[in-house]
């Protein structure tokens, strides 16, 4: 969610001056600024505004536990470590004054994500409960994480001075999955089989949710950042 927010802020900061009119004083200068200030930012972060450090994006410990019929299970992660948030490629991006549609094409080279976890529990499948427990250190590459999409701007129907996303479609992919985690509870060859499958469905269904992503955005993402658009004109944004 967060790779995906982070992308679709770049994409947005970098296409909107597009639009600003003819008077506007090195429009172009200011996305490359920009993204040269964001890219400075993102691993220290920004107090004065609450933009917290993204790269690395850390997190020391945190629990969680899940119960739904059969299924129950207790967890923590700990030492959390995403990198690579901040080496993100605008492999192209535009913006149509007439049209008011932008278009953009980000890529993240590689996303690490490195830590460790335990859960411990019982898991129902396929109406067979077994027992589950795992205590794992976590190293995670997704290679090549590309988002392509497009949106158009209309007039916000909360403010007639503000702004919304009318229209949009995004997709996004992910050349390979690289997994190798150790769960210190399991032998060589299990954790080698456990790998290779968790990488073959990561990507697997990377490739089938895409049917699905523009209506996940509808769900999740759209009317928030069409509230804070309302606030904003064109020129202001």
């Amino acid at each position: 969610a967060k790779v995906f927010l982070l992308a679709t802020l770049v994409a947005l900061a970098s296409a909107s001056p597009m639009a600003l009119d003819s008077t506007a004083v090195n429009y172009g200068d200011a996305i490359t600024q920009f993204l040269q200030a964001w890219k400075q930012m993102l691993p220290c972060g920004y107090a004065a505004d609450n933009i917290p450090v993204m790269s690395p994006l850390t997190n020391d410990f945190s629990t969680f536990n899940f119960t739904k019929g059969e299924t129950s299970f207790v967890g923590n992660t700990s030492n959390i470590r995403i990198s690579g948030l901040d080496n993100f490629i605008i492999l192209s991006g535009s913006f149509d004054a007439s049209t008011q549609k932008a278009k953009f094409d980000v890529l993240f080279p590689e996303i690490q994500i490195l830590g460790s976890y335990a859960i411990e529990g019982i898991m129902s499948m396929l109406g067979f409960a077994f027992p589950i427990r795992e205590d794992s250190l976590i190293n995670e590459r997704f290679q090549q994480l590309r988002f392509v999409g497009e949106y158009t701007f209309g007039q916000s129907l909360s403010n007639s001075n503000g702004l919304r996303i009318s229209d949009y479609h995004l997709q996004f992919y992910l050349a390979d999955t690289k997994i190798d985690n150790w769960d210190t509870l399991w032998n060589i060859a299990a954790n080698d089989y456990a790998n290779t499958w968790s990488s073959q469905i990561t990507n697997l269904g990377v490739k089938l949710i895409q049917s699905d992503v523009d209506h996940l955005l509808a769900v999740t993402a759209i009317p928030s950042i069409n509230d804070m658009l309302s606030n904003f004109s064109l020129n202001q944004l």
